[in-house]
C-alpha cells in the first residue's frame, strides 16, 4: 500500500500541471498530514483519476536523490510496481469497501507512528518533553530581560563594564537613535515594510547595546522605583559614572536616571495630553464646587446670625444698613466734590499759570483762622505776664489739685500754663490711673530708631521739691547718639507726652529744638542735655511711680555740604522722627506710701529709715528677740588716707571674704548714665552674692555698712533690718544675690587718686533648725562684708 511505499522511499519529488511542489521527507509529512487517514487520501486520489491525468502513473514520476539509497535492496522497478498496484486498487474502489473496523486500525496505526516521532521532543526553552496532542503548544517567547534575542549578548559582569566610545561618538550614537526612534519606525510601520521595521529596530537594539550607560541606567531607575536599599542604588549611580554618565545632549534632572521619553525626546501623545487636560478640568470643577459649598455655608451662617440678631435686637440690621447706605452716599458725594475741585484747580494753573493762595477747604480756612487767633491770645498773655516759653521746664498740672489753693492761684496756675504752650492733653493710660502698673517700672530706657539712639535716665531733685505743697521735681538726662556712618543730622523739634499717677489725662509737650537749640550732630556725635520736670502729685499706696513720659524727636538729613537745614524744613519741623521710649519717675524711699504695721515700734523704725535701698518689708519667719534694730545712718572717724587721698592699701573694686561659713562677695561699677560729673555726682552700682558654706540653714536679719567718701573725715554708717526689704533664707549651698546704687555727691580729688568712696560691713543672720524656720539661738552672727573702693574709671585706667 501507499504507506509501506511512502515508508520505504526517502524522498519524492512530485509535479502537477507542470509546478514543482515543496520536496518532504516521510517524518515532514507525516507532521503535515497529523490525524487525517491514509483512507481519505486514497479516496481522494481515486476521485481524482476520472478527471485529470495529473495522478497517474506516468504523471508520477519517482525521482531518487543521488546520496540516498533504498533499503533492503529494493530497486526503482520494484517501487513503480507497487505504486501501480496501490493506485490500481484504489482506482477499482477497493478503499471504498473498507469497513469501520478498517480505519479505527489505521487511525490507531497512525496515531503509534505520529507518537513514535514525538517521542524525545523536549522544549528549548523549559527543556520539558512537548506534548503532541496539546492545543496551548508552547511558542517562541517575545525577546525580554529573561529571554534573549538573537541579536543580544549576554550580560556583561559590572567590574568589567566600561565606555568604549568617545564622547563624540556617544552624542552621535544617541543622534542616530532617536531618528530611528522618532522617525525612522513610524515610517516604515506607515509604509508596512515589516522587513525594513525589524532591520531598524534591531539597529536601534544594537545602538542601545553599545553604550553600556543605558543598561546601567535601566537597573538605576528600577531600583529607584521598586525602592531598592540605599547601598545599591548608591552603587548603581557609582557604575554609572564609571562608564562615562550620560551622553551629551541628555539630563537626567534631579531624578538621577532618564526615563524612555526623555532618552528618545519623545513629546506628550494626543491622548496623554488630553488626558492631563480632562483631569485639570476635573480638578478645576472639583475646586469651584467646593468653594460655591463654603460660600454657602457662609451664607448660611451669616443669614442665621441675622436672623438671631434680629430677634434679640429688633431693628438694628436696618439702622446699620441705612447707616452704611448714608456713608456710601457721602462717600460718592465728596469724591464729586474732590473731582470738581481738582478741575477747578487745574483750570486756574492753566489760566494763571499757578494756583491761587487759597485754602482747599473750608475747614482748614477755619483751623488756620482759629490757630492764628489762639497765638495771638498767647502772645498777649506772655507780654502781659513777662514770661517767656521755657521749654521743658515747666510745671505740669495734675489732675488731683489740692483744696487749699485760692482761686486767683488757680487762674494764675492756669494762664502760666496756657502762656507756656497751650499744652493739649489726650487720654491717659489706666494702669497710670489706676495706679496698678503692668509694665516693668524703669527710671530709664534706651530706644534705637533709625540712625538715633535715645537714651534716657531720671532721677529725684529733692533740693527743688516740696513734699508737703506736693511739689516733686525730677531731673532727667536725655543723650542722643548719631550711629549713622556717613549721614549728618539736625534736630528740629521734640514731643513729649507725660501722664502722673492718678491722672486719667495725659499732658502733651511740644516746641521747636532742644532746650532752645537744633543741634546738629555728625556721624557718631552725641548731644546730651538734662532738664527737670516739677510735678504736682500725691504718691499713692499702690505704685512707687509719680509720672510716666514717653516722647520723639523731630529731625531731618543734611544734604551733603549742607550745614543747616533750610527754612522750608525748619518750618515743616523735620520729617524724620526719633522715638523717645517710656520710662517713669520714681518716689524716693521717704516719699512712698508706707504700707500698715501693727507694731507701733515698727513704724518709728521705718519713719527713722534713711537708707537709699529699697524699703524692709516683713519677714514671714520671726525676727530674734535681741536682733539690733535699725537706727538712723550715724558717723564714725574715718581713715585718714581716705581723708588726704593717699590710699595707704591696695586700690580694689571688689572683695571676698569668708566667715562664720558664709561666703560675701562685692563687685562695684560706675554709672556714667546716672552721674553728671560737672555737677560732682557719681553714681556707682555694687553687686552682693551671699553663700551659706554651712551645713545648716540660715537667715539673713540686718545689716550694717561704712560709707567713706573722699576727702571726708567722717564715715557714713548705714544699718538697718533685712536686705533690699527682705530676710531670705539661705539653705546649705544656696545663695542670695542683689544689686544697689550708691549715689554720691563728692569731689574727686583726681591728682592723688582714682578713688571716690571706701565701703565695708557686715550681715547679721541666725542659724535655723532642722525645720528651716526657727531660729536655734537668738545671738545673731555676723559675716563680714570686705573692704572694697568705688573707684572712677577713668582715673583708673589712666
Amino acid at each position: 500500500d501507499i504507506s509501506t511505499l511512502l515508508s520505504q522511499t526517502k524522498q519524492a519529488s512530485c509535479f502537477v500541471d507542470g509546478l514543482e511542489t515543496t520536496t518532504y521527507s516521510t517524518y515532514s509529512i507525516t507532521r503535515i498530514i497529523m490525524k487525517p487517514t491514509y483512507t481519505a487520501i486514497a479516496a481522494f486520489l481515486a476521485q481524482s483519476s476520472g478527471v485529470t491525468n495529473a495522478f497517474s502513473l506516468s504523471s508520477l514520476p519517482i525521482t531518487a536523490s543521488p546520496p540516498m539509497s533504498f533499503g533492503s535492496g529494493h530497486s526503482m522497478a520494484v517501487a513503480q510496481s507497487r505504486i501501480n498496484t496501490s493506485l490500481a486498487m484504489t482506482a477499482s474502489g477497493d478503499f471504498l469497501g473498507m469497513d469501520d473496523d478498517d480505519e479505527d486500525e489505521d487511525e490507531d496505526e497512525d496515531d503509534q507512528l505520529v507518537a513514535a516521532g514525538y517521542s524525545g521532543a523536549k522544549s528549548p526553552f523549559t527543556g520539558l518533553k512537548l506534548d503532541p496532542w496539546d492545543p496551548n503548544p508552547l511558542i517562541k517567547p517575545r525577546p525580554s530581560r529573561y529571554f534573549k534575542d538573537s541579536l543580544e549578548e549576554e550580560d556583561v559582569a559590572d567590574d568589567q563594564l566600561k565606555q568604549t566610545m568617545s564622547d563624540d561618538e556617544r552624542k552621535e550614537n544617541l543622534s542616530v537613535m532617536r531618528q530611528i526612534r522618532k522617525s525612522d519606525l513610524p515610517d516604515l510601520r506607515m509604509r508596512k515594510d515589516h522587513a525594513g521595521w525589524v532591520e531598524a529596530n534591531n539597529d536601534l537594539k544594537r545602538r542601545y547595546k553599545r553604550d553600556p550607560w543605558f543598561m546601567v541606567n535601566e537597573r538605576l531607575r528600577d531600583a529607584i522605583t521598586l525602592g531598592d536599599s540605599d547601598e545599591q542604588i548608591e552603587y548603581l549611580r557609582e557604575l554609572a559614572k564609571k562608564v562615562g554618565g550620560p551622553p551629551e545632549g541628555l539630563d537626567c534632572g534631579a531624578k538621577g536616571y532618564a526615563v524612555h521619553t526623555e532618552i528618545y525626546e519623545i513629546g506628550i501623545s494626543p491622548s496623554r495630553a488630553a488626558s492631563l487636560l480632562d483631569r485639570d478640568i476635573r480638578a478645576d470643577r472639583a475646586a469651584r464646587g467646593r468653594a460655591m459649598m463654603a460660600e454657602r455655608r457662609k451664607n448660611l451662617e451669616q443669614a442665621q446670625q441675622q436672623y438671631e440678631e434680629d430677634m434679640r435686637f429688633p431693628g438694628l440690621r436696618e439702622d446699620r444698613e441705612a447707616k452704611e447706605r448714608r456713608e456710601r452716599t457721602m462717600r460718592r458725594l465728596m469724591g464729586e466734590i474732590e473731582e470738581d475741585n481738582k478741575k477747578k484747580r487745574d483750570r486756574a494753573k492753566e489760566l494763571l499759570g499757578k494756583l491761587p493762595e487759597t485754602p482747599e477747604s473750608r475747614t482748614k480756612a477755619m483751623e488756620k483762622a482759629l490757630q492764628e487767633a489762639r497765638d495771638e491770645v498767647k502772645k498777649i498773655r506772655r507780654e502781659q505776664l513777662g514770661r517767656e516759653d521755657d521749654g521743658d521746664v515747666a510745671e505740669i498740672a495734675s489732675s488731683d489739685k489740692g483744696s487749699g489753693s485760692s482761686s486767683a492761684e488757680r487762674a494764675r496756675e492756669a494762664a502760666a500754663a496756657e502762656a507756656a504752650g497751650g499744652r493739649p492733653r489726650l487720654p491717659g493710660d489706666d494702669d497710670v490711673t489706676k495706679g496698678e502698673i503692668d509694665i516693668p517700672v524703669e527710671a530709664s530706657s534706651k530706644t534705637t530708631t533709625g540712625v538715633l539712639e535715645v537714651e534716657v535716665s531720671s532721677t529725684y531733685n529733692k533740693e527743688q521739691s516740696d513734699p508737703p505743697m506736693r511739689k516733686h521735681c525730677f531731673q532727667y538726662t536725655i543723650r542722643i547718639t548719631n550711629n549713622s556712618p556717613t549721614e549728618t543730622i539736625q534736630l528740629l523739634g521734640r514731643l513729649f507726652e507725660i501722664q502722673t499717677v492718678g491722672s486719667s489725662m495725659k499732658d502733651v509737650v511740644q516746641g521747636e529744638g532742644v532746650t532752645g537749640r537744633t543741634p546738629v550732630l555728625k556721624p557718631g556725635e552725641v548731644f546730651e542735655y538734662t532738664s527737670t520736670a516739677p510735678l504736682s502729685v500725691r504718691p499713692i499706696g499702690t505704685t512707687i511711680i509719680a509720672a510716666r513720659m514717653r516722647g520723639e524727636y523731630r529731625y531731618v538729613t543734611l544734604a551733603e555740604g549742607e550745614e543747616t537745614a533750610s527754612e522750608e524744613q525748619i518750618k515743616a519741623g523735620g520729617e524724620l522722627t526719633a522715638d523717645l521710649g517710656t520710662f517713669h519717675f520714681i518716689f524716693p524711699d521717704d516719699q512712698r506710701v508706707q504700707p500698715f504695721r501693727a507694731s507701733e515700734e515698727e513704724d518709728e523704725e521705718e519713719e527713722e529709715e534713711e537708707d537709699e535701698e529699697e524699703a524692709p518689708k516683713e519677714s514671714a519667719v520671726a525676727k530674734p528677740s535681741s536682733s539690733p534694730s535699725s537706727s538712723p545712718a550715724s558717723t564714725l572717724p574715718g581713715d585718714m588716707d581716705i581723708k588726704s587721698g593717699d590710699i595707704t592699701v591696695e586700690i580694689n573694686d571688689n572683695s571676698e571674704e569668708v566667715s562664720e561659713e558664709v561666703r560675701v562677695a562685692v563687685t562695684s561699677s560706675y554709672r556714667p548714665e546716672r552721674s553728671d560729673p560737672a555737677l560732682d555726682k557719681h553714681c556707682f552700682a555694687y553687686n552682693i552674692r551671699i553663700t551659706n558654706e554651712s551645713k545648716n540653714a540660715i537667715q539673713l536679719v540686718s545689716r550694717r555698712f561704712e560709707i567713706q567718701t573722699i576727702g571726708s573725715s567722717s564715715k557714713d554708717v548705714v544699718q538697718g533690718p533685712g536686705v533690699t526689704g527682705r530676710q531670705p533664707i539661705l539653705k546649705p549651698g544656696e545663695s542670695f544675690e542683689y544689686t544697689s546704687t550708691a549715689p554720691l555727691s563728692v569731689k574727686p580729688i583726681q591728682d592723688k587718686t582714682p578713688v571716690v568712696a571706701r565701703m565695708q560691713g557686715e550681715y547679721n543672720f541666725v542659724t535655723l533648725s532642722s525645720d528651716g524656720s526657727t531660729p536655734v539661738s537668738s545671738t545673731p552672727l555676723q559675716a563680714k562684708l570686705g573692704l572694697f573702693h568705688f573707684v572712677l574709671p577713668s582715673l583708673s585706667m589712666n
